[in-house]
């Protein structure tokens, strides 16, 4: 909470961390498997701009070890995700479906070859420049790969039980 500068702070259980973030906001877990995650509103908006990144991750992974940021929005076609390590931001990638690769940063990793990221579909026969673009199931296969799938939160808070977390904002 304090490294995120998160005011306004209240406890919160999975339910209602995960409900109230949907609008505003951002709900920090308890550990899960050495992992904190943060998700809401707050975090999106804060984020908005791939390159803002840039400015969050790098401090959170000098005091963690290691901060992961992922982002996908199928309505609107827009993805990313990025990895910090102590210190120093090591990757990151957007994509925009009206814009394109919007951003990029660092070499590509080992797990985003091992999941096909940006090798050309063959079966594309358009004359676009660009053959390969990420959509949500890449995203959480990458969030998995690195540490867990954000889609699975309500599984996961229901396996561990009541434990609480932080509501607040950003």
């Amino acid at each position: 909470m304090r490294a995120l500068r998160m005011r306004t702070v209240l406890p919160a259980n999975w339910q209602s961390g995960l409900a109230d973030v949907v609008r505003e906001g951002v709900f920090a877990t308890p550990s899960i498997a050495g992992w904190v995650l943060v998700v809401g509103r707050d975090l999106a908006a804060a984020t908005h701009d791939p390159s803002e990144v840039e400015v969050l991750l790098p401090p959170l992974s000098e005091e963690f070890g290691t901060a992961m940021w992922f982002s996908t929005d199928e309505v609107r076609d827009v993805h990313g995700w990025a990895v910090a390590e102590r210190g120093e931001l090591r990757r990151g990638y957007a994509y925009d479906s009206e814009n394109g690769h919007t951003y990029w940063h660092g070499d590509i990793l080992d797990a985003e070859r091992e999941l096909g990221c940006f090798v050309d579909d063959p079966r594309d026969q358009s004359d676009d420049q660009i053959k390969w673009w990420p959509d949500r199931r890449i995203v959480l296969a990458l969030a998995a790969a690195w540490s867990i799938d954000p889609s699975e939160l309500v599984e996961i808070a229901a396996d561990l039980g009541n434990g609480a977390g932080w509501v607040g904002r950003i």
